[in-house]
Formats: structure tokens, C-alpha cells, sequence
């Protein structure tokens, strides 16, 4: 397997847009550079294991934010809505994105008795991973070699992966209570989520127009204040700075994917009605103007 790059693009659903390996061997090991990749509200049917090699890293789940640093980590269940972002000048992390089927298939014995437990179970939606608890160590290292193996195809990989993946899921269900015990406080999967979900849904699909605050709480089904009380609990920011977020990111891609575009013609592609305001919100996000921008990262590669 190569080692991928992440990249943050969304469907229409919200679901993230990779490519997850291949059919008979679905897992994707990424390597990413967190000064360069970021890890927007997103989230997938598969499941996910990250390990964060250098820096700080302030992940959320369900409402809730953790900070992990180096040599610790979590893992992801199945369609839970997530996101991480960078707390130190610098940033690394390794990602094992896989469908639980690597494993073992679903009618299969190991999957009825064991992956079961863990994949789609809603009162465990993330498992944060420290290193000074020894199973959780564990499930690191493994996830680490798991990487190592596939990443580079080391001989005999694909049981180097397989065997380390099911030990990681041997030891989340053997300490089962433990993690359902950490994650007491965070409520299952709630209608207040699938509103949030709907929110982000409608800004990744129409943030390159004319958005108004009671456009998103329509499509949601719910109030501009619900609205607001939602996305300030879930998200710890307003629907309108969220979009002016997503905006500036999606910008930020253009200036460097289409080198033809002004930076007026990209502003009003992502939903800038005043190029001046565009340039001071630039500016204010990335400390450089969106020219100069364009210019220092002019070689950087972009999937």
C-alpha cells in the first residue's frame, strides 16, 4: 500500500471524499503533515486509528474536546462526526483509516463476538488513547506497526496489518467497560447531531453562494436560535463563522490549485461578494496576504 496524504473535501453528505485502499484490502495509511492537512468536521464509515508523532493536538467528539500529544492517540468509531486541530508551531500524525471487513467479515464468528462490540456501538463513539495506560500503549504500538507495515509493504503486510489491527480489537473489547466508563459523560448520537450534520451538509454545498443564517436553520427543520445553540455546544462556533471558516479554507486550495484565477475571481467563487474583505479575512486567518500566500506555498503539492 502507498501512503497517502489527507485532503479535506466532503460530499454533498458530509461524508469525507478518500480513497480508503482498495477492495480486497480496504485501509489507507496516511502521513500527514498537520501545518499542512487539516482535519475538519467530517466523518466516514470506516473506522479510524491516529496517532500523533510530534505536537499538540486538540481533537472533538460528540461536544466535547481532548488534548493529545506526542505518542498518544484515538480511535474513531464508524460515522461519528469528529475534527482536530493543531496547538504547536509543528504537527504530525499517522492515520489508519479501514473498514472493520479487513478484519474479519460481518457474518463471521470474530465479527458477531468481538467487532461487533465496538463498530457502530453508540455509546462508544472514540476511544482516546493515552500512553501512561498500559493497553492503550498497546493499541499505539500496534496501530504504529500496522502503519509501518502497510505503509512501506513490508514482506507479508497484509498479515502484519490484519494480525495488529485484531489485536488492537481484542484489547478494546477486553477493556470495554474501561472505555465506556471514559465516555460516560457524552450522550449517544442524538437528533441535536443529525441537525448539526444537516448544517454542515448545506454550508459544504452551498458555501459558494449567498447564505443567510434562516436558509441553514430551514434545511435544518429548526429555529435560528436552535440553530445557534446547537452549533456553539457541538461546534464551539456560529453557523456564519463556520462558513466564513470553510470559505477562507476553500480559498486558500483554489489560489494554489488554479494558478489562472485572480484573486477576485477565486474570492467570488467561494461566496466573497467584496475582494477587499476576502483580502482582510485572508489576512487575518493565515497572517499573509492571499497573493503572498499563493506565492510562498506556489510548489506545494495538492491532491
Amino acid at each position: 500500500m502507498a501512503i497517502s496524504i489527507s485532503t479535506d473535501r466532503t460530499d454533498e453528505t458530509g461524508r469525507e471524499i478518500l480513497d480508503y485502499g482498495t477492495a480486497d484490502f480496504p485501509i489507507a495509511f496516511f502521513d500527514d503533515d498537520l501545518t499542512k492537512v487539516r482535519v475538519p468536521w467530517h466523518w466516514h464509515d470506516e473506522a479510524e486509528i491516529i496517532i500523533i508523532l510530534q505536537g499538540s493536538v486538540t481533537v472533538s467528539f460528540h461536544g466535547k474536546e481532548y488534548i493529545l500529544r506526542e505518542n498518544e492517540g484515538y480511535f474513531a468509531n464508524s460515522a461519528v462526526l469528529h475534527s482536530a486541530r493543531r496547538n504547536s508551531e509543528t504537527g504530525w500524525q499517522h492515520s489508519l483509516v479501514f473498514d472493520p471487513e479487513l478484519i474479519s467479515s460481518k457474518d463471521s464468528l470474530v465479527y458477531q463476538e468481538h467487532l461487533s462490540r465496538i463498530i457502530g456501538n453508540e455509546n462508544l463513539p472514540f476511544v482516546c488513547l493515552r500512553n501512561k495506560i498500559d493497553w492503550q500503549r498497546e493499541i499505539i504500538e500496534l496501530a504504529e506497526r500496522a502503519w509501518q507495515a502497510g505503509a512501506y509493504e513490508t514482506p507479508d503486510y497484509s498479515l502484519e496489518v490484519t494480525y495488529a489491527l485484531g489485536k488492537v480489537f481484542s484489547l478494546l473489547t477486553n477493556h470495554l467497560d474501561e472505555a465506556l466508563e471514559d465516555v460516560s459523560e457524552i450522550r449517544k448520537l442524538t437528533t441535536d447531531e443529525i441537525k448539526i450534520k444537516r448544517m454542515l451538509n448545506y454550508i459544504f454545498k452551498h458555501y459558494s453562494e449567498n447564505v443567510r443564517i434562516e436558509d441553514v436553520a430551514d434545511y435544518c427543520g429548526i429555529s435560528v436560535s436552535s440553530l445557534l445553540r446547537l452549533s456553539k455546544k457541538n461546534l464551539h462556533t456560529s453557523p456564519m463563522q463556520y462558513l466564513l471558516s470553510y470559505r477562507l479554507e476553500e480559498s486558500a486550495k483554489k489560489l494554489l490549485k488554479n494558478p489562472e484565477m485572480t484573486i477576485s475571481e477565486i474570492a467570488y467563487s467561494c461566496g466573497f461578494n467584496d475582494a477587499s474583505y476576502f483580502n482582510r479575512c485572508f489576512l487575518k486567518k493565515s497572517r499573509m496576504t492571499p497573493s503572498r500566500y499563493r506565492l510562498e506555498n506556489q510548489n506545494r503539492d495538492f491532491d
